[in-house]
């Protein structure tokens, strides 16, 4: 009987540990791919210090709620990017973490496309 108890134990414990290295391996880093549809504007920060292009940027979506992008989409924009600038972006909430301002919604980009200005 003692027998059988330990080995329903480990038999246990490897379920878990399989079902764990599963759900890791299963995570291979791709982001969940959302259309462009969404029409945002990027918005500085008020004080408009040397900061505030890589650190503070939100984008500000047709409602008005501000939302505070992330990922590698927003990363490879960031040096090109223009305040007042309208986009069409798509996104998933991102987890917060804790650091994260609580004023603001992460937003994690998987698609971006500048809109072309009206009048051109």
């Amino acid at each position: 009987m003692h027998y059988t108890y330990i080995n329903s134990i480990w038999a246990i414990l490897g379920l878990l540990a399989a079902l764990i290295v599963a759900g890791c391996s299963s995570q291979d880093g791709t982001e969940p791919t959302v259309a462009c549809g969404t029409t945002a504007t990027v918005r500085f920060c008020l004080g408009k210090t040397t900061m505030c292009p890589t650190e503070h940027t939100n984008l500000e979506l047709a409602d008005g709620t501000r939302v505070r992008p992330r990922g590698k989409v927003w990363d490879a924009y960031l040096p090109r990017q223009v305040d007042g600038q309208v986009l069409s972006v798509g996104f998933i909430l991102a987890q917060a973490t804790p650091n994260d301002d609580p004023a603001f919604r992460h937003v994690t980009l998987s698609c971006l496309e500048a809109k072309a200005e009206e009048g051109n």
